[in-house]
């Protein structure tokens, strides 16, 4: 039986369910990752390389909360927080001015440190193998 979760209807009695979304040029239910959700699977692009996925705000999620995005075929597109937020990803106000660029196949987990200082990303390949930077353009 599952359970209902108004704020984040990806929860379920067995746990959290990977939330499918799609990197698209515009905000929209298509890659705006709901409030809460622990996994994303990332579907091919819309569009183009220029396309992206948004974070949930900081403040509707609690400081520790943690999200695995697995880029799957999103050919090289990028992640971004809420527009006008001036929320950050490894020390980058990425609303829009800045992206973390997302490769294809790749592995990212992001931790919300807290409301200030925002999510702190890390990147493995498919392997296994760290990716040594990971710093929003």
């Amino acid at each position: 039986m599952a359970l209902s979760n108004s704020i984040n209807p990806t929860f379920d009695a067995m746990g959290f369910k990977a939330v499918e979304l799609t990197p698209d040029d515009s905000a929209t239910v298509l890659n705006v990752i709901p409030a809460l959700t622990r996994s994303v699977s990332l579907g091919a692009n819309v569009n183009d390389a220029n396309d992206f996925t948004v974070l949930p705000s900081l403040a509707d999620v609690p400081t520790g909360h943690v999200i695995t995005i697995i880029a799957g075929s999103a050919a090289n597109s990028e992640l971004r927080t809420p527009a006008a937020s001036a929320e950050e990803i490894n020390s980058e106000d990425c609303d829009g001015t800045k992206e973390l660029l997302m490769t294809a196949t790749n592995v990212y987990t992001l931790t919300k440190i807290d409301s200030t200082i925002g999510w702190m990303c890390k990147s493995f390949t498919a392997v296994g193998t760290v990716v040594a930077s990971v710093t929003p353009d």
